[in-house]
């Protein structure tokens, strides 16, 4: 388990104070994949370094098993850093090294056995996926390798946590997915907490059982996956979802839909089994309701499927939509009005 309780870090500088992270509170399950997202200066990443203390919080307590980590002493601190390891955005090699030497290379810090450090990291080369590239230089690997060989390094001491601060930003579509299996696999196979900072839903979707979301150094929504995609709360969050879901039909409704009195436009936000039911098309036979569908969508998260419909339904008045929403709810569809004619 990880706690945060009323972490604060603030920098000062010449002109002014910058509040960079602003009381938030966190509670990760041990064994879960938890996602931080937000835009850029949201304050992600300072949270993600203080999970280690590479930044100390200017207040607050950072619990990790138990262990107020800003109470330890260094030498403490040092232990407990080897437990709680990071891969980063740039993968941060060491460019004279080879594979097998750069995921040695925290090993030998440790005062690991050379022999015994030559053989974790042949494991853990076979692991990620580079078996035959062990005298391989970072300078002859693709980006998604280098990653791999981050990961694999990450993993040399046998860590509790693995900090992950953009891991695929600098990664082609296909690679990024190849590494979010990749470290699925791992947190399964390890029992690992993993924490990843990102700015795009997509890695949230695919592999985070939670998600907290930032905004100028807020957490300003927190839950599950699903409950984050199903109740969208702030502004933020439904940015980062319709981004997601390929949602830009509604910036043009204005323009390209005209109703007549009583029609409406209306988003109606699908989770889980009952994307794949036929629950419009029983509205229309049981309601007698005319839904023209404008735009659609639908993606896999690691625990179901996630989707949107756009659609125009005929005039309607209020009684009549109340039970076309009351009836939408009841199967855990969510209905957003976005024009009312």
């Amino acid at each position: 388990m990880i706690e945060l309780n009323q972490v604060v870090k603030k920098y000062h500088t010449k002109k002014q104070d910058v509040l960079a992270v602003d009381h938030v509170d966190l509670n990760i399950q041990s064994g879960s994949i938890f996602g931080v997202i937000g835009f850029s200066g949201a304050g992600k990443s300072t949270l993600v370094r203080m999970f280690n203390l590479l930044e100390r919080p200017t207040s607050g307590d950072i619990i990790i098993d138990g262990e107020n980590i800003g109470q330890l002493s260094k030498a403490a601190l040092r232990k407990k850093r080897q437990k709680v390891s990071m891969i980063f955005q740039h993968f941060n090699l060491l460019w004279s090294r080879t594979v097998l030497q750069n995921i040695m290379f925290p090993l030998e810090i440790a005062g690991v056995n050379r022999n015994e450090a030559k053989k974790r990291a042949a494991d853990l080369v076979e692991l990620v996926g580079l078996k035959g590239r062990e005298s391989a230089y970072p300078s002859e690997l693709s980006g998604g390798q280098k990653q791999r060989v981050g990961i694999a390094r990450a993993l040399a001491n046998e860590p509790n946590v693995l900090l992950c601060d953009e891991a695929t930003s600098a990664l082609d579509p296909q690679t990024t997915d190849e590494i979010l299996e990749l470290l699925l696999k791992i947190k399964n196979e390890r029992k690992l907490t993993i924490i990843i900072i990102t700015h795009e839903m997509h890695v949230i979707r695919r592999i985070c059982d939670e998600v907290a979301v930032m905004d100028s150094g807020h957490v300003i929504e927190q839950g599950t996956v699903k409950e984050v995609f199903e109740n969208l709360e702030h502004e933020v969050t439904r940015r980062f979802v319709k981004d997601d879901l390929n949602d830009n039909f509604e910036t043009a409704i204005d323009e390209f839909v005209d109703l007549s009195p009583n029609e409406y436009v209306v988003r109606l936000n699908f989770t889980g089994d009952n994307t794949t039911e036929p629950i419009i098309s029983y509205i229309t036979k049981t309601q007698h309701i005319d839904v023209n569908i404008l735009e659609a969508d639908i993606k896999h998260s690691k625990d179901g499927a996630i989707g949107f419909l756009l659609v125009k339904l005929s005039a309607l008045d209020t009684d009549q939509f109340e039970d076309f929403k009351s009836y939408l709810e009841s199967q855990q569809v969510t209905v957003e009005v976005l024009k009312h004619g």
